[in-house]
């Protein structure tokens, strides 16, 4: 990606063909599904699945994910993104290749989670401040 995000969504509002703005910023566009960068991911952190899946508090589920066989939900990515060790930054990527919406620092349960990532924290405890602050679990 050679051009911010803005300056492309500039671009387009500014466009008067589409077919012309989609083959001059065709290198531009995502290409990589969320499978393939959750395999990526998981490769760049020399984790095992088995431990993500752990790591996740989720089920077998995960296995299907990185597989390619089931669209996660929102929860379900980010609590596997909690279980590689995820930065803030991966996460919001992940998200946004998944077309799923990105965490929301004005949203209370989102900021836990941000701050969960941030710190590094265990998805227990990501839940035990979720719990304490009357949000949903994982």
């Amino acid at each position: 990606m050679n051009i911010s995000t803005t300056e492309l969504l500039n671009r387009l509002t500014q466009t008067s063909d589409i077919n012309t703005f989609v083959d001059e910023y065709e290198n531009e566009f995502m290409a990589l599904s969320c499978t393939e960068l959750l395999n990526e991911l998981l490769a760049d952190k020399k984790l095992s699945l088995a431990e993500v899946v752990k790591r996740s508090g989720q089920s077998d589920y995960v296995y299907k994910v990185f597989r390619g066989e089931r669209k996660p939900s929102r929860d379900i990515l980010i609590a596997i993104a909690v279980g590689m060790g995820l930065s803030v930054d991966q996460t919001q990527l992940l998200l946004r290749v998944s077309k799923l919406a990105a965490l929301d620092p004005r949203d209370k349960r989102d900021s836990v989670i941000i701050y969960g990532l941030k710190e590094e924290l265990e998805i227990v405890k990501i839940n035990d401040l979720l719990y304490e602050l009357g949000e949903p679990t994982f």
